[in-house]
């Protein structure tokens, strides 16, 4: 008869969770509105062994959160609403400080990444990145209301072109039937 896993002894199921997750260091996740969706590694991760039973959602979960750096990537509006939950779950699991990074593709670029992780294991990966421009998160949420701003700026400058242009036309139309 096999053991069951919650009998054999922590250092052998912390092996197991190490087979069972990906081997990268980074896993990419996409911001869809307010979820988010596992990208990288395409295969996914195994969600469902966290729902065996408490013990083992603690344990893995525990191992998850602390191995990884997680880069949250998605326009910047999905991204900035979709992390909060994320980072509050990371904070549950966390054995460490957790780091937040952000990287913008610049003011003029809808896109974005938000990297996190527990602890200062993964520092040197942030370190090499070669894309995007480290911001606060501050400054992107403030970019973000800038930008919607401007939108609806320029939405009222676009109905005040056309209440002119209906004006005008009225105006045409007058003069013409007058004649």
């Amino acid at each position: 008869m096999a053991p069951h896993l919650l009998s054999l002894p922590y250092d052998i199921r912390y092996l197991i969770y190490q087979h069972l997750f990906p081997p990268e260091e980074q896993i990419y996740i996409q911001a869809l509105g307010t979820t988010l969706r596992s990208i990288l590694p395409e295969d996914g991760l195994p969600i469902n062994a966290l729902r065996v039973c408490h013990q083992l959602n603690a344990e893995a979960s525990g191992y998850l959160y602390n191995s990884y750096l997680f880069n949250i990537v998605g326009t910047k509006k999905e991204c900035l609403s979709a992390y909060q939950p994320f980072l509050k779950n990371l904070r549950k699991h966390a054995q460490h400080n957790v780091r937040v990074n952000a990287f913008s593709n610049g003011e003029h670029s809808a896109t974005m990444c938000i990297s996190l992780q527990a602890g200062d294991a993964r520092m040197g990966i942030l370190k090499r990145r070669r894309r995007g421009e480290p911001k606060a998160i501050s400054e992107l949420e403030q970019e973000q209301g800038l930008a919607k701003d401007t939108i609806q700026s320029c939405d009222r400058i676009g109905m005040a072109v056309a209440a002119c242009g209906v004006l005008l036309a009225l105006l045409v139309w007058l003069l013409v039937s007058d004649l």
